[in-house]
């Protein structure tokens, strides 16, 4: 799942964490065949091999747990909760939220909203230990899922090694603006981002501030009505899917991130944009408020007008502004890499260990 979003993210920072770790361990890392080339300057002490199953298909739940068979492992590591059924290899799995579970409204089906519930109810059982990616996710495994919170580590996600670098191209949409002042949206446009109220409060902003534009990612189409329907044309320029490598120097020229997601089990986009000085504005769902603290606004979810007055605010008041720049790039530093690779490894030798059913007891982990 290396190209795979969020997860994709939290892998490279993974491998990249673990591989420069003192471990006399040999990881073998299982990639899709197109991704073979990814992750590259693993050390001597990491294998790749290929396997030709796709995640969420019925070749996966037969071919991986046959690989996993003929390598003779110690422990696998799924980095998503819909594991293979079957197979006995002992297993550390991930969790990074429950948004499948606790909005059956954004499944495709009231099939797939079921099938989810069970697959994530026999992974966790099957576990050995669930890594949960942020404290709100690891309440949520409890209360939802019933699992012990013993069973439950918190290890929260992080940027790659180098990601913020200041050569990051700039698209040329973004140049085309020239010096205007911009927000920036980054994500897919999922039903539960929220984004008419970003829309909305936007719209209601250019009454009182002509000049400022809304940066999106993704494309125009899909939210072709709500434009109309708020009379929004040049004033809101979409990116198209953007390249990884050039993020950060969108993110740099930005006024502030702003992301007002009904739930998010960590929210990637906010510690992205704080790593490059750009101030997150997000709501008071799912962990948001843990991730940015005090280094961003944080206004009550589904609250239009308070959204656009933070918006205001980062606008007109520079002095804000720098101020939430600093404390963002101090707080990015909490959610690095080289953590997130200690607090894995000692989950996978804490697992290794308790083969006869009782779990270590979590050490104790420091908070953002």
């Amino acid at each position: 799942m290396i190209s795979t979003g969020g997860i994709g993210t939290y892998l490279r920072c993974l491998l990249a964490g673990l591989s420069r770790r003192d471990d006399d361990a040999e990881y073998v890392v299982f990639l899709q065949e197109k991704d073979m080339e990814s992750c590259p300057g693993l050390g001597v002490n990491f294998r790749k091999l290929a396997c030709t199953a796709p995640p969420y298909t019925l070749a996966e739940q037969v071919r991986l747990p046959r690989l996993l068979g003929r390598e003779q492992l110690d422990l696998i590591h799924h980095p998503h909760y819909f594991a293979p059924f079957f197979g006995k290899t002992p297993m550390v799995t991930t969790i990074h939220d429950l948004i499948h579970q606790l909005f059956p409204a954004l499944c495709p089906s009231p099939l797939h909203w079921r099938a989810s519930k069970w697959v994530i109810a026999r992974t966790a059982r099957r576990a050995r230990l669930i890594l949960a990616v942020s404290e709100h996710t690891k309440r949520d495994i409890v209360e939802h899922v019933g699992v012990g919170d013993e069973k439950i580590r918190v290890t929260h996600n992080a940027l790659p090694p180098g990601w913020e670098d200041g050569r990051a191209p700039m698209p040329e949409a973004l140049e085309r603006l020239g010096n205007a002042p911009y927000f920036l949206y980054v994500g897919n446009h999922k039903r539960h981002k929220n984004l008419q109220l970003l829309l909305d409060a936007f719209a209601d902003l250019l009454k009182e501030a002509g000049s400022a534009r809304l940066v999106m990612t993704g494309e125009r189409k899909s939210l072709e009505s709500v434009l109309r329907f708020l009379g929004l044309g040049e004033e809101v320029v979409f990116l198209g899917q953007m390249p990884q490598e050039t993020l950060p120097g969108v993110y740099r020229s930005a006024l502030a991130l702003v992301f007002p997601s009904h739930y998010e089990g960590f929210g990637y986009p906010p510690l992205e944009a704080m790593a490059c000085g750009a101030p997150p504005i997000v709501s008071d769902a799912g962990a948001l408020p843990e991730v940015v603290g005090d280094a961003g606004l944080i206004v009550p979810r589904g609250d239009k007008d308070a959204l656009r007055n933070a918006m205001l605010r980062v606008l007109r008041e520079p002095v804000l502004r720098g101020t939430l720049a600093e404390k963002s790039k101090e707080r990015a530093r909490f959610f690095h890499w080289e953590k997130l690779a200690a607090e894995t490894q000692r989950a996978y030798h804490d697992a290794l260990s308790c083969s006869s059913g009782r779990v270590p007891a979590s050490p104790s982990v420091s908070r953002p």
